[in-house]
């Protein structure tokens, strides 16, 4: 392993874990504030939510997007082995929830595209650094 090998694997890493602890703070943020009622997504929104419940729509989102993207950025802040797998995972998971919540509320922001590319990007770096 050559010093510009560590060099480039511990840039990919240190941008895998600033990523996905901006996606697993914003997820936590979101979540609270959909299980909290301090976010409003308004009442057509909220009809479409699973139950019409912003509670379980804020449950959803920490179990399926926070607690996976903070499970891969411990993993990738600690240099794990596993940090790329996990990458791989948690970036798979907020693409789908990308997917899934604009065929359920039939409602976009820029915030979805954006945390789509943003999952899309963990997702790949993680399957690159797999390979490496």
């Amino acid at each position: 392993m050559t010093a510009r090998t560590v060099d480039t694997g511990l840039h990919r890493r240190t941008m895998l874990a600033v990523g996905e602890t901006v996606m697993a703070l914003g997820a936590a943020a979101g979540s609270v504030g959909l299980v909290s009622g301090s976010l409003d997504v308004g009442d057509v929104v909220t009809s479409r939510l699973p139950f019409a419940s912003p509670v379980a729509g804020g449950v959803a989102l920490a179990v399926v997007v926070a607690v996976p993207m903070s499970v891969a950025a411990v993993d990738a802040w600690r240099g794990s082995r596993r940090a790329d797998v996990t990458a791989v995972a948690a970036g798979v998971l907020l693409v789908g929830w990308i997917v899934v919540e604009v065929a359920v509320i039939r409602s976009v922001s820029w915030l979805q595209p954006a945390c789509f590319a943003t999952g899309a990007a963990i997702a790949a770096t993680g399957w690159r650094g797999r390979r490496s």
